[in-house]
This record gives C-alpha cells, sequence and structure tokens, in this order.
C-alpha cells in the first residue's frame, strides 16, 4: 500500500465494501471511514504507528520543549511558522533516513508534521504567513509549559489520520468518477476532503491527559531512553483513533 494514489486498495472482500460506497450516491463520510478501519489488516495497523510515525511526533514534542526553553531557532527573513514547519521536517526527515526508518507511513506523517505544526504553533492566526516568531514561540512552548503535551501529541495523531485517509480514499475513488456516486472529479474532491475533516475532528476529541506524565518523562529521558516510551503512547493514540473511527463517533 503506498502512499501514491496510483496504488490501488487490495481486492479483498473488506475492501470491495468501501469501494461499494463509492457507487452509491452521496457516499457518507462516517461510513466510508468505518469501512475503512475494517478494511485494514493487522500489520498495516501496526504500521500506522511505526518508527519512522514516531519520529515525526518526537520532532513536534521536542519543538515544544526548545520553545519553552528558549532555545528553539526559527530563520530570520521568512514567515515564522512556515520556517519553523521545515526546520521540523528537515529534522525528522534526517533522523528517519539515519535510522533506516523510511516507510510508506513516514512519508504520511512528515506532511501531517508541518500541518500540525500549523496549527499547534499558529496561535490563533488564520494566515500561517501573520504569525510572529514570538507568536509561534508561544504558541507551541505552552503546550510544555501548561502540561498539555498529550493535547500536542493528539494534534498530530489527529492531522497524521486526515492525510492517511486522503490518501486511502483518492488511490481509489478515481475508478468511479463518473457514477452514481461520484458524478465528477469535484465530487470525488469533496468527499476526500470530507472523510479528512471527519478523521481529523474525531481523532482530536479523543481523551489522552492519562499520557501526559508519560510523555513528559520521556522527553526528558532523552533520544535514547524515550524512543520507545514516545511509540508506544503513539501506537495506544493510533490504535483508540482507529477503533473510534470503526463505530463511526
Amino acid at each position: 500500500m503506498g502512499t501514491s494514489s496510483s496504488h490501488r486498495s487490495p481486492s479483498t472482500p473488506e475492501w470491495e465494501r468501501v469501494k461499494q460506497l463509492y457507487r452509491e450516491p452521496n457516499p457518507d463520510p462516517r461510513q466510508v471511514s468505518s469501512r475503512i478501519v475494517s478494511a485494514l489488516d493487522a500489520d498495516t495497523r501496526r504500521e500506522l504507528s511505526d518508527s519512522g510515525v514516531a519520529c515525526c511526533l518526537t520532532a513536534l514534542l521536542r519543538a515544544s520543549n526548545s520553545a519553552a526553553a528558549g532555545t528553539l531557532p526559527i530563520a530570520a527573513g521568512a514567515p515564522a511558522l512556515l520556517s519553523l514547519s521545515q526546520v521540523l521536517r528537515e529534522q525528522a526527515e534526517r533522523e528517519i533516513a539515519g535510522a533506516g526508518y523510511a516507510s510508506r507511513f513516514a512519508d504520511i506523517a512528515l506532511n501531517a508534521l508541518g500541518t500540525a505544526t500549523f496549527e499547534a504553533a499558529s496561535s490563533g492566526s488564520s494566515s500561517v504567513f501573520d504569525v510572529t516568531a514570538p507568536q509561534v514561540l508561544t504558541g507551541l512552548s505552552s503546550y510544555t509549559n501548561e502540561h498539555r503535551l498529550h493535547d500536542l501529541s493528539l494534534c498530530f495523531v489527529a492531522h497524521d489520520f486526515d492525510h492517511l485517509f486522503r490518501h486511502l480514499v483518492t488511490r481509489d475513488t478515481a475508478d468511479f468518477v463518473g457514477g452514481e456516486g461520484l458524478p465528477t472529479i469535484a465530487h470525488a474532491s469533496q468527499l476526500r476532503d470530507a472523510v479528512a475533516a471527519y478523521c481529523r475532528e474525531s481523532v482530536a476529541r479523543i481523551e489522552a491527559a492519562a499520557y501526559e506524565t508519560t510523555l513528559a518523562e520521556a522527553l526528558r529521558a532523552g533520544a535514547e531512553g524515550g524512543r520507545e516510551t514516545l511509540q508506544a503512547v503513539l501506537a495506544d493514540l493510533t490504535e483508540l483513533s482507529l477503533q473510534r473511527l470503526a463505530v463511526g463517533e
């Protein structure tokens, strides 16, 4: 299951149930999401929180710690939020490449790292170009200072599911454009966006406060001591997200 939309879903009964919805008028994003979760095999479910994905989450959490400590660099002369997003992506890419963690889901998570950074550090601004460096630092540091690392982790997972389900829908819907369910490319795009938004918003409502102490301790332990712990939290949040989407909450 590659990240390119040119790869189609497996020819299994579970995936055929997903595709059947694309043939029907007005496919329901909640039902599409639920059937996609049911179609994912056990190996894929585990890979959704693999080491490459964990590198992206770790980069975001570390950035909050650095912002709180006043050591987070933001390049001068560029929009602060775009600069920070690029820096974090490059850091995660280097770690993924250096450790041999490249995967189909790491590629998706790198995109999620960017959009999650926009949300977490925007300080409520509607434009990434208008956020100043002090606002970026204030927004991102607040997750550490206010003991809300669990919220930052959930923000990342929510965006990861947004990008993941965009991919899973996009790779199949092209085959059904022109039919009763998706009469035009615009309808296919609207369904993709609706499914992605539903997944992101649903995952963002998960209660994750119980992980706060574990996340803080993992970050204090450093790269070696905290890596496995952070990945375990990511795996838990990923599984909770899948369970939530499976029942259409």
